[in-house]
Order: structure tokens, then C-alpha cells, then sequence
């Protein structure tokens, strides 16, 4: 049987389609579900893993689930194959697979690929201008700061969510190889042109060594559609 990660990655069927497959190099499996997620479509292992958590985060959770289950069924994986949770809540993907799960307000979404074309993915959605100026220097550098400053002002709010989104998106890409969670203030970037609905980032500084070993050819992408800002980061194989 030909392993998972060597699968040929099938267009995707209707309803398993999402905004962010164009922000990969490569193919991946996406979905993505608007509205509410169902408890009630969780597998027992995974309801059991979120046990005790309020409603509202159930619903988060299953919408995770949901939105990852689908995208997981490209790659043959059955649909009552849990997808649990490691120590710190990450999914754990099936092996030969990495992907990622994100969620806000109305909006979710999970993407999948083989763990051939990239080291680690992550993704991150955001509704723009949700990042105010008073958490700016909680998530933000003295460089982005200065960035964020000499914006007109109908546009820093939303590069300041750009700006956190591919953050987001960049440490759950890095995080099952790294083990590390930096403070946000650890890294900075930088758009690699002028503000625009979508682009590229590049990272200028990472002030943890556990993570600036994958950070140095991190593919980091955003776009925002209508009110979300839609965030990827992509780690080679060929780390330096």
C-alpha cells in the first residue's frame, strides 16, 4: 500500500474546498465551515478529550474537528479516526501528515498536507482591526511598532491583524518541531512590499534559537477576504 504521505492529492470534492489553499506553493486538503461547529459530531475520544471546557469552546472545538476530518478524508483517513490533542492542545496528525486548525468568530477552518511537501504548515484566520492599539506592544517590536505608526490610519488596523495572524500561523507551523512558544514580542516582520490586500511577510528577527533554525526559510502568506485576514507559514525540509 502506498504510504500516506506519498498519495497524489486529489482535487477537492465539493464542500471540502477553502480561501486558504491559495496561500500554499503546493496542494493541500482545506475546508472550511462558517457558523457554529456541533458537539454532537465529536467522536467519543475527542469529546472526551475537551470534557469539562464551557459550550462555547465545545463548539469551537468541533468546528476544528469537523473542518480537519474533512480535509483528513483526501488523504484516505476515515472519517471515525479521532484527531486527539498532545499536552498543549495541539492536534495530533495522523502520521505522514502535518496541518493546521483555525478558528474565530463564525469562521474555521483546517488544512492538511503531506508531511513531504513541508516540514510544518500553519494557518490562522482573524476578523480585520480586531487587534486594537492597546495590545499592540504586548504582540509587537519597536521596528513593527514604527511600522504599524507610519500607516495611514484606515490601514494599520489591518496590517496590525496581518501582522499578528501570520505570527499565529508561523509558531503552529514550528511548533511540533521546536517545542517552543515564544513571546510574540520574540519575532518581528515585515511585509516584503507595500501594504497591499495580500502579499507576503518576511521575518527580520527571532529572538529564540530554538526556533530561528526553521524561521530562516519560512514561507509566510496573508490575504484578507471581505473581513477576515487569512494568514500561512510553511517550513522547508532543507532546515539550515
Amino acid at each position: 500500500m502506498m504510504p500516506v504521505e506519498d498519495m497524489p492529492l486529489p482535487p477537492p470534492p465539493e464542500g471540502r474546498s477553502s480561501l486558504f489553499q491559495a496561500l500554499f506553493e503546493f496542494p493541500v486538503s482545506a475546508c472550511e465551515l462558517r457558523g457554529i461547529g456541533s458537539p454532537q459530531s465529536l467522536l467519543p475520544a475527542e469529546r472526551d478529550s475537551i470534557a469539562g471546557a464551557v459550550p462555547a469552546r465545545i463548539a469551537e472545538f468541533a468546528a476544528g474537528r469537523h473542518c480537519a476530518h474533512q480535509a483528513l478524508q483526501a488523504f484516505g483517513v476515515a472519517a471515525d479516526v479521532p484527531l486527539l490533542r498532545g499536552p498543549r492542545r495541539e492536534p495530533l496528525w495522523p502520521a505522514g501528515l502535518v496541518g493546521s486548525i483555525t478558528h474565530t468568530a463564525g469562521y474555521c477552518a483546517a488544512v492538511v498536507a503531506p508531511a513531504s511537501a513541508c516540514a510544518g504548515l500553519g494557518i490562522d484566520a482573524e476578523h480585520c482591526g480586531q487587534v486594537g492599539t492597546e495590545l499592540w506592544p504586548l504582540l509587537f517590536d519597536a521596528s513593527e511598532l514604527a511600522l504599524l505608526r507610519a500607516q495611514d490610519p484606515l490601514n494599520n488596523g489591518h496590517l496590525a491583524t496581518v501582522l499578528f495572524a501570520v505570527k499565529e500561523a508561523f509558531f503552529k507551523s514550528h511548533f511540533r518541531l521546536s517545542g517552543a512558544m515564544p513571546e510574540f514580542t520574540d519575532i518581528a516582520l515585515r511585509p516584503t512590499a507595500p501594504w497591499a490586500e495580500q502579499g507576503t511577510v518576511e521575518l527580520i528577527r527571532v529572538g529564540d534559537a530554538r526556533v530561528a533554525a526553521w524561521a530562516r526559510h519560512a514561507s509566510l502568506r496573508y490575504a484578507l477576504h471581505g473581513p477576515l485576514v487569512l494568514a500561512s507559514a510553511t517550513l522547508p525540509h532543507d532546515r539550515p
